[in-house]
C-alpha cells in the first residue's frame, strides 16, 4: 500500500472548510490570553492545542505551536532564535500545520 505524504494532504482531504479553518485559527490565536487567565476551561483549551501539535509531529510541535498561536509563517520561523532552525522544508511544514488543525478539530468536536 502506498503511503500518502502529509505534505500532499489538503484541507479538503481533512474535510475542513474555509469557515472551519478560520474558526480553528481564531481559537488558536487566543492561546496566550487563555494561558494567562488560567481558569479550568481555558487551560483545557490550551492543553488541546498543545496535544494537537504533538500529535501532528512531536519534532515540529514547538514550531507548530508558535506558528498557530502567533500567526507566524514558515519564513518567520525558519531560523527562529529560540527554537533554532526548523528541521523541515516549507511544503512539509504547512502539511503538518494542516494536520495540526485536523487533530485539533477532532479534539474540539
Amino acid at each position: 500500500m502506498k503511503r500518502i505524504r502529509v505534505r500532499n494532504i489538503s484541507w479538503k482531504d481533512y474535510g475542513i472548510s474555509v469557515q472551519t479553518q478560520r474558526e480553528l485559527k481564531e481559537f488558536c490565536f487566543l492561546y496566550d490570553e487563555k494561558k494567562k487567565r488560567g481558569n479550568s476551561q481555558d487551560l483545557t483549551d490550551c492543553k488541546m492545542i498543545e496535544e494537537a501539535a504533538r500529535e501532528s509531529s512531536e519534532e515540529l510541535a514547538p514550531y507548530l505551536l508558535k506558528s498557530v498561536t502567533d500567526d507566524l509563517s514558515y519564513e518567520y520561523l525558519e531560523f527562529d532564535d529560540t527554537l533554532g532552525r526548523i528541521p523541515v522544508g516549507k511544503t512539509d511544514f504547512y502539511g503538518y500545520r494542516r494536520k495540526f488543525y485536523a487533530c485539533l478539530l477532532k479534539k474540539i468536536v
